[in-house]
Formats: C-alpha cells, structure tokens, sequence
C-alpha cells in the first residue's frame, strides 16, 4: 500500500479502536455508577461530578442516561438530558450523569491519541513505491548482465564473452605475443582474463543490492501491515466475550510474520545470494493474527486494566519486531559489504590496462619480426571494448535512476539507520564500479586499436585490412566515430530526493 494509503487506514484503524474503547468504557461506566460508585475502572483521573448521597437512588432506579450506558453506550443514542427524577424519593434530585460519560468519551479519545503516538511512526513514510521501483530497476541491470538480451542496440554479454579468456585459453590467441605495446601477459593473464568475473560480480551485486531495497520495503510494510492488524485485535478484545475466564498470566501471540514465503528473521546472506528466493517487495510476507477461542457470556478482558496491559505489551511488541528485522536487514548490508571487501578489485571494476606501459615491457617481442595475425580479429576486440563500454553506459544511466529512492530509505519518522546509509553507500560503489569499468573499456578499446595501427605499419597486407575495418567503424558511426557520443562516465543525477 501507498504511504497515504496506509496513513488512511491507520486513522480508520484508530477512529474504530476509538469508538470500540469509548462504548466499552461507557458500559463499565454506567455499571459502577449503577453499583453505587463514582470509581470507574481504569479511570486515568476522578469523574467531574462526584455524585451526592441523595443522587444515588435515582442513579440505580431511574436514570435513563446509566440505563442508556450500561444497555447501549453509543453515542449517537445517548440521551441529551436527564430530569433527575427519584422514584423511590418522588422527587427531583441532581443528575450530572451525563458529564461522567462525556467525560468518559474524552479519555478514549486521549487514548487513541496515546497509541497512535506509542506504534512505530510510519505514516509519514517511507513511500513503499520507490523501494518497489528501485528493486524492479536493479533486478533488471541483473537480467541484462546475465542474458545474451541487448542493452539498448547493444548487446553486453556478448561482447563480454567473445572478449573472455577462461581456464582453457583460445588457440587462436598465440598472436597476441607480437603486440608492442601490449604484451601477452598483461593483456590475456590481465584484462581480458577479468571481463568475465567482473561482470559476473556486479551483476551479483546488482541482484544483491535489490535484495537490500526489497528487505527494506518488508521491514516497513510488514511493520505496517502488523500495526494494523494489532489494532484491529485490540479493537475486537474490547468486545469479545468467552465462555469461562482467560488466563491472564499466559503471554497472548497478538501478531507474527508467520509466512510460508519467507521469514524476515531469516534473512541472511545466503539468502541473499540466492535472490529468487527473496521476491518483489509487496507480495513477500503474509501476516497471521493468533487465533483467539470461541466467545459467548463475558467479556475476555473483564478488566479495563488488564486490557490497557494488554495494550501495552502489543505495541512493546511491535517495536521489538520491527527492531529484530531492522537488525537482520542490518546483517544483511555488513555481509555484503565484508563479501566486497574480500574480492580482488580487479574483478570488481575490471583490470586497469594504463597500469603497463604503452611502449611494452622486457617480455614483448620485437615489434619488426612478422607474426600471423588478423588485423581484423584484432579490430574486432577493440570494437567488443567499445561495445560494451556503451552497454555498461546504458546500465549505469539506469542503476543512476535508483538513488531517487534515496529518500525512502528510512525507518521510523522517515528517519534512516545505519543500515539505510550503508545501502545507499552500496549502491554508490555499484556505481563507482561501473563508471570505472566504462573508463577501463574504452581505454583498452583504444590501446588495442592503437597496437593495430603500430603492427600494420610493417605488413601491406593488413593494412589494406586495417583502413578497410576503420572506414566501416566511420561509415557506421562505431568506435570513436560515434559510441564514445554515446557513453557516459557520469551520469546526470538532478533531481535526486533528499
């Protein structure tokens, strides 16, 4: 539900809590004056009008307002006078009846101001909607990442994959050894031997980062979801009656996140890890009231007392789970940030090529000697690079769309935890990754092309080759005719909420 939405039903949740309380409390009211008291239960303080000794008789026969308290209650049936008539005196005597259940109605209404002030404050927000879309994004950059799907024209994953060098190395590689300026070394057991782990990595990241926004949004909307629910139960206790006596002494299950998809309790980093298992943020946790017995004769809180206990130990309650969660969610953020503490960065934010010298290093072999290789193929390369720094591009545009959702990332009061600020410092090196890697790839997209240049110049054959390639890149406004246009390091990111 929507921030307003919620609002909305927690002051109906409340109004009803409200009515309920000032009906029950009017009866017992009208019960002990009906007895003989001005004492009424749970009285926060002394009734206004103490009632004189000659008043009584008419109380206990003849009052129609007590009578109207203890059979009815309501407020829109109350009586607006009584005549003070006295049977058993035949005569008149004074009646302020009415001001005691006035009186009565204003103290259930500073309890209702009262619990609404002592649930957890989440009616101010955060707006669910935000985290929702925020998860939504994210899970897709994941999708992207993974499929053999484009982004935008241009398809990541594949050129990612013709560029990576796994355990079993491509044959057709040898010729890498007469690249000047590149040697063997750096380039296989170096940047192309990372592309694959690195986006392997952040696409994990990714799915884990969405998991985060999605357990945020759950702590909320479980918490929310509970409160209502346990001002619903405490609204039909006031009412509810049962065939002997409650055990006071036994603790009462009020609310849980019973659920049969997943457990906020259990959130922990292997559930992280497998983000199927998590779901979208809505549709993740259902909530279950603890079934109460079967109700006939008397009240099950016979007590006002005992039910402004029961009041307190609920909202106690709600507080302590939405505290349990908020510490799991908590859990969740340190394990991946320990998890991205432990990984090598090159595999984070790709091998940085401008680490080695441009002129090679003592394993190159001499850039004059003659090697059989395919300008072409190694055009080729350079254009994956540039492919796939628009496609990390493009997904940086989107991951940067998240931190509107900035904002929402709060708990109690619209207020963050320590945990909401380390989501966002997450989401922040996700982004710093990409940027880097963006920067990386067009580097190397650049030096291979280079290096093909610099071969070329001693072999005719490729050369022909090489201006053959390079006047098709022109012609169809690839490479740095026309993708460095349209790449972007940094993102605009105007606009983003407070």
């Amino acid at each position: 539900m929507s921030g307003s939405e919620y609002s909305a039903s927690l002051s109906a949740a409340l109004n009803s809590y409200w009515q309920a309380l000032e009906v029950r409390w009017t009866k017992e009211a009208g019960k002990t004056l009906y007895g003989g008291t001005a004492a009424v239960p749970a009285a926060p303080e002394p009734v206004r009008w103490q009632v004189p000794p000659d008043s009584w008789r008419h109380l206990t026969t003849a009052c129609k307002v007590v009578a109207w308290a203890m059979n009815d209650g309501t407020p829109e049936n109350r009586p607006n006078e009584c005549d003070g008539w006295s049977v058993p005196d035949a005569r008149y005597v004074e009646c302020k009846a009415l001001d005691v259940f006035r009186q009565v109605g204003d103290w259930a209404w500073a309890k209702r101001e009262q619990l609404s002030r002592a649930v957890p404050d989440l009616a101010a927000g955060p707006e669910l909607s935000f985290l929702e879309e925020a998860h939504g994004t994210l899970r897709s950059i994941g999708v992207a990442m993974r499929s053999e799907g484009s982004v935008g024209d241009h398809a990541l994953t594949g050129a990612v994959d013709r560029m990576a060098i796994g355990q079993n190395d491509n044959a057709n590689r040898a010729w890498l050894t007469g690249w000047t300026g590149l040697a063997a070394n750096s380039l296989k057991g170096g940047f192309l031997s990372t592309v694959k782990p690195t986006l392997v990595n952040q696409a994990a990241l990714c799915d884990w980062l969405a998991s985060c926004y999605s357990v945020r949004g759950t702590v909320i909307h479980a918490t929310r979801n509970n409160i209502l629910n346990v001002i619903g139960h405490l609204t039909r206790e006031l009412g509810e009656v049962i065939v002997t006596p409650v055990d006071l002494s036994k603790p009462k299950l009020v609310v849980s996140y019973a659920s049969q998809v997943w457990t906020i309790a259990q959130i922990t980093f292997e559930v992280l890890k497998n983000v199927g298992a998590v779901g979208t943020v809505l549709g993740l946790v259902d909530f279950a009231l603890g079934k109460s017995d079967s109700v006939t004769t008397e009240y099950k809180y016979a007590q006002m007392s005992d039910f402004f206990a029961l009041v307190d130990t609920s909202v106690r309650t709600l507080h302590s789970e939405m505290d349990s969660a908020e510490a799991e969610y908590a859990k969740a953020v340190n394990a991946i940030n320990a998890a991205i503490a432990s990984v090598d960065r090159t595999t984070l934010e790709l091998y940085d090529i401008t680490q080695h010298s441009p002129d090679g290093d003592d394993s190159d072999p001499n850039a004059s000697a003659r090697f059989a290789v395919d300008v072409n193929v190694v055009l080729q390369i350079a254009q994956d690079c540039y492919e796939a720094a628009e496609g990390y591009s493009q997904l940086l545009n989107k991951l940067a769309t998240t931190s509107y959702s900035d904002g929402q990332l709060a708990g109690r009061g619209l207020t963050p935890i320590a945990a909401d600020q380390g989501v966002i410092e997450l989401r922040e090196d996700i982004e710093s990754f990409f940027s880097t890697t963006t920067t990386r790839y067009l580097t190397a997209a650049d030096r291979i092309k280079a290096a093909a240049k610099l071969y070329v110049q001693n072999d005719e054959a490729q050369r022909e080759r090489y201006n053959k390639t390079i006047s098709e890149w022109r012609k169809l406004g690839l490479g740095e005719f026309g993708q460095r246009n349209r790449i972007d390091t940094d993102p605009d990111k105007e606009g983003v909420q407070n």
